[in-house]
């Protein structure tokens, strides 16, 4: 039986993009993940999420990420008058599902009624593979840690990417001190957001009025 666990990084980051992903694996090779020490991606270090990263695609394993830039985001959000991001999230998990055609998915669910964001990936699919969705699955199963840790050495990636253009702007995530120094002082010196930003943000929308 071919098992799938999905899990995201960057969902509440106001630099940077949203990234979605999900590792398909076989039921039997599920205990090899926990002997190799995966656990959930926010308990580890960045030098240890890139080594498990490594030693999770060395196995027998098949992923598919989406990416969804900062400025898709916000059109997204714009476009469809403000709904929830977990909309947008759900778009991305049917995606992974049906490019991986697993027999059962563990989603970390984003929703405060996983029951009903199960449901409603169940309705964008062409097929019906079981779907345990929970709270904290990525503590709770390994697959979605390993989905978690690849999830986030990708957004990783792409951070560290963005700040060879832009300068140091800390993590990206609105509780980041550096991060809102870095938005501010960039609106002060440019007049305008640079396309990293997610404008739609409360963060943003708030410095953006006070310019």
């Amino acid at each position: 039986m071919k098992v799938c666990g999905i899990d995201e990084a960057g969902r509440g980051s106001v630099i940077g993009p949203l990234v979605v992903f999900g590792i398909l694996v076989h039921e039997k090779d599920v205990p090899l993940l926990k002997a190799m020490g995966v656990r959930d991606s926010k308990t580890l270090s960045r030098k240890a999420r890139e080594v498990l990263s490594q030693k999770i695609l060395s196995l027998d394993v098949k992923t598919y990420g989406v990416v969804v830039d900062a400025a898709e985001v916000d059109r997204y959000l714009r476009r469809m008058s403000g709904p929830s991001i977990n909309v947008l999230e759900a778009n991305a998990v049917s995606e992974i599902i049906k490019n991986l055609r697993p027999d059962v998915v563990y989603i970390d669910s984003p929703d405060v009624k996983p029951i009903r964001y199960a449901k409603r990936i169940l309705a964008m699919l062409d097929y019906s593979p079981r779907i345990v969705c929970e709270h904290k699955a990525d503590s709770r199963y390994e697959v979605v840690a390993a989905a978690s840790i690849i999830a986030k050495v990708k957004r990783d990636c792409i951070v560290a990417d963005l700040s060879k253009v832009y300068g140091d702007f800390g993590s990206g995530y609105p509780s980041d001190k550096r991060t809102v120094e870095f938005i501010s002082r960039y609106l002060r010196d440019k007049g305008e957001a640079p396309p990293c930003i997610r404008k739609g943000w409360r963060t943003v929308d708030r410095l953006l009025n006070r310019k």
